[in-house]
């Protein structure tokens, strides 16, 4: 079975639909419940994804276009087609990708195509020292703009979970009791979630926010409505997605004929011949974990808490990985193990609840931890009180 991000299945699942939004798509429930934050857009998608999910080798080509790259001119790196990875394991599937903006003079004079291909040839000389680099900009093209480089971190691939029916349901009702909790628990927040909860998407743009009467600025509306977004909305339509596979019985993970029909290509790393024997990456990564932690399991799948009780004490350890979401504030703390600051964790606890809770990340592993993104987490129980204690690490899922 081939393995794409979760960035490039949505551009399947969601981006590339033929069909028109029905006119009465508000009427038609998704959900035993009624979800009132989903729009327009996000229940069309979920009423072809389920239709796509009745028959998908036979529905794949009256739903869903074949993925067209596009060039806008922007970066150097551009324009090319979406990739689809023969292992999970595969390196390209979880590493990121740099870009690097193309100058304002370069697009001005019309030199796009040469500036892309002397700088491809002198990107190693870039990497190595910038200063060099610049000197040669300015001598071959006469430019003194410094070079915009753009990290884009790999939205990665998910774990594949086989859940029933009545947990997909477990997680959905967790979801949507938590999202009326988060809705009621503010009543300021309310204003920003009744005018926004399906506009949502303007959370992700630079526009200014039109007829803003929140009492909040649009820097905080958007912090607002992105949360809400990540916490409550992609969640729930992700696990929509399992729930209709789950009534349609449809083992569904794309196949390659679909990739190939939607114009996806082979990733030249793991489909080439020099890499057909596949190293298991993630074997290899627990070992460096247990060296680093000790003899503990670092499971990826969310529900599974392997706790090891520590000899002479009331308390147990556990490792799982939690979403941080979110700083609670700017403080800096102090205790044995050096400084550290407080922050937001998410995670399903093994009922399939989704949890929120705060945890410790120190100074040193904060740099290089990004919001809404899974890592390592240490879980401390005492058996005695009841309390829980986390601490997490800058360890990627």
């Amino acid at each position: 079975m081939p393995f794409v991000t979760e960035y490039n299945k949505n551009l399947i699942y969601k981006k590339l639909s033929k069909k028109k939004i029905p006119d009465n798509i508000y009427a038609w429930e998704p959900y035993k419940t009624s979800i009132f934050f989903l729009n327009r857009l996000d229940k069309t998608n979920l009423l072809y994804f389920e239709e796509f999910c009745k028959n998908p080798l036979e529905n794949i080509d009256s739903i869903y276009e074949g993925f067209v790259a596009v060039d806008n001119q922007e970066f150097v790196f551009e324009g090319a087609l979406p990739s689809y990875h023969k292992s999970e394991n595969c390196n390209k599937l979880g590493s990121g990708f740099v870009n690097y903006k193309i100058p304002k003079e370069i697009k001005f004079n019309g030199k796009i195509d040469e500036y892309r291909n002397w700088f491809k040839e002198n990107i190693k000389i870039f990497s190595k020292s910038p200063q060099i680099y610049q000197l040669r900009l300015q001598t071959k093209f006469g430019i003194k703009e410094g070079l915009q480089q753009v990290d884009y971190k790999n939205s990665g691939n998910v774990y594949k979970e086989n859940l029933t029916r009545e947990e997909i349901e477990m997680r959905l009702d967790s979801l949507l009791f938590n999202a009326a909790q988060y809705y009621n628990r503010n009543i300021e927040r309310q204003k920003v979630i009744r005018k926004y909860k399906k506009a949502t998407f303007l959370a992700f743009r630079e526009d200014a926010l039109k007829d803003n009467d929140t009492g909040f600025s649009d820097e905080e509306v958007k912090s607002i409505l992105r949360l809400y977004y990540k916490l409550f909305i992609e969640p729930t339509v992700y696990n929509l997605k399992e729930y209709f596979k789950s009534i349609h019985n449809a083992d569904i993970e794309i196949n390659e004929k679909i990739f190939k029909s939607l114009n996806f290509k082979k990733c030249s790393y793991c489909y080439s011949e020099e890499n057909q024997q596949n190293q298991d990456l993630i074997s290899e990564r627990n070992k460096s974990l247990v060296t680093r932690f000790g003899d503990y399991i670092f499971p990826i799948e969310p529900t599974n808490f392997h706790y090891k009780k520590i000899v002479n004490s009331e308390d147990r350890i556990a490792f799982i990985y939690c979403r941080v979401y979110r700083l609670i504030n700017d403080e800096i703390n102090l205790d044995e193990l050096g400084e550290f600051k407080y922050y937001k964790i998410e995670f399903i606890n093994e009922v399939n609840k989704y949890i929120y809770a705060i945890t410790k990340i120190y100074l040193d592993e904060a740099i290089d931890i990004k919001f809404f993104r899974k890592y390592l987490t240490k879980i401390k129980h005492n058996n005695k009180n009841g309390n829980f204690e986390f601490i997490t690490y800058a360890i990627e899922i």
